[in-house]
This record gives structure tokens, sequence and C-alpha cells, in this order.
């Protein structure tokens, strides 16, 4: 287990009664979410909760309908949601470049990110890379601007079970080695569990419940899920 015995006194990002609509559809509804700095927090809802465009909203992506966002002060933000913006016919350091030279980002070295997100094999194209190549080279590229707040769709989806605890592993460091906070959107609730520490249940657009770790001590977290959400 991952988790972190300390104690954490200040959010990261606090929503308040954030909405979101598309005509007449309201994908989001007075989502108040609350994330702890030094967090790695976990949203889980099934297809369709809203999970992405509160994703996108934190990412400053798209702009809410209503309500508000609230970062600590001076926080830089990165994030890999839905497909990684890859260039399939670059490398990964040439990926890497062009993206630090679109952004600006002044952040770690390229060699340094690579080896961040334990990315080898980096002299081909990256069209020829497996799905776990291309999820470590788009975490680098969100990390090229040394975030402080990181958001993460989907991370472990399609992985195999190595690439899973390869990817959980990397997770982990950046939390806990490199102090970033950050937000895990999964539909792979058993690993999960084995990183995160506070978690927020989405629903048709609405909040239900947060909670931290320690209040599933004893239990599995598809279990909880299945028991308050369902």
């Amino acid at each position: 287990m991952y988790h972190r015995n300390i104690k954490i006194l200040d959010y990261i990002i606090r929503t308040n009664k954030l909405c979101k609509k598309y005509k007449e559809t309201t994908a989001l509804n007075h989502v108040s979410l609350n994330i702890p700095q030094g967090a790695v927090y976990g949203l889980i809802g099934n297809n369709g909760a809203g999970k992405t465009t509160l994703m996108r909203i934190l990412a400053n992506l798209q702009v809410p309908t209503s309500g508000s966002v609230r970062k600590m002060r001076g926080i830089r933000v990165g994030a890999v949601i839905e497909t990684p913006a890859i260039y399939p016919l670059l490398s990964a350091r040439g990926n890497l470049k062009y993206q630090m030279s679109i952004t600006g980002a002044k952040g770690k070295s390229i060699k340094a990110l690579l080896e961040l997100v334990r990315l080898h094999d980096t002299g081909k194209l990256a069209v020829n890379y497996s799905l776990g190549m291309k999820q470590r080279l788009g975490l680098a590229m969100a990390l090229a601007g040394k975030p402080d707040f990181l958001i993460l769709d989907e991370p472990l989806n399609g992985l195999d079970p190595e690439g899973i605890k390869d990817m959980r592993t990397v997770i982990a460091d950046l939390n806990q080695k490199h102090g970033m906070s950050i937000l895990i959107s999964s539909h792979i609730l058993g690993e999960l569990q084995k990183i995160a520490t506070d978690y927020g249940f989405l629903k048709n657009g609405t909040l239900i419940r947060e909670f931290n770790s320690n209040e599933i001590a004893g239990t599995d977290l598809e279990t909880f899920y299945f028991e308050n959400i369902l």
C-alpha cells in the first residue's frame, strides 16, 4: 500500500457548486470537490458521470457554466485527459522537445523526464510504441512544465498486469518522492485502492460523497463503491 501517514492541512484545489451544461444536458450539478494538498485523489464514477468534464475544467480546458474553482496560489497543473496528444512520427525525445518548444515549458530535462516515467527504447518513432509506452510518453509530456498538480484520466486503461504495476509505481513515486498532488480517474478500483489516499464518487454529474482511505480500512473499494453508489 502506498498510503502516507501524514496530516494534510491544506487543499490544493476546491470547487464550489460547480455546474456545466451542454444545451439540455447537465454534465455537472453543483459539485463541491475538495482535494487535499499531497493527496492521490481517486475520482470514481460510471461512464457519463461527468468525470472527464470535471477534469477538463480543473485543467483549464473548459469553463464551467456556474460555480467556481479555487486553486492554491501559484500551482502549475499538468494533465493527460482522454488520448495523450502524441505525435506518431516523432520519437519520445522528439515529442518532448516539440512539446516544450510550443508550451515554453522550462521544467526538467528531457532525459530526466524519460527516466522519471521509466520510458526506455526511446529511439524509435512513437507510432511503433506499445500502449504502455504511449501512456508513459503522455505522462512525461504532462510533466514537462513541472506541475504541482497532475490530472490523469484512466492511466491504467488497456495495460497488461506488468504495465499496470509499473504505472502504479511511477504515480506513487511522483506523489511520495516529488511531492505532487494527483487526481486519477480510473475504473480499476482494486488498483486505485493501492495508491489513492482520498476519493470522490460522481454519479449523474453529482458528487455523492468524499472520503479518505482510512474510512474504508478493512474492506475493498469495489464493495464500498457498489454499496454507496448503485
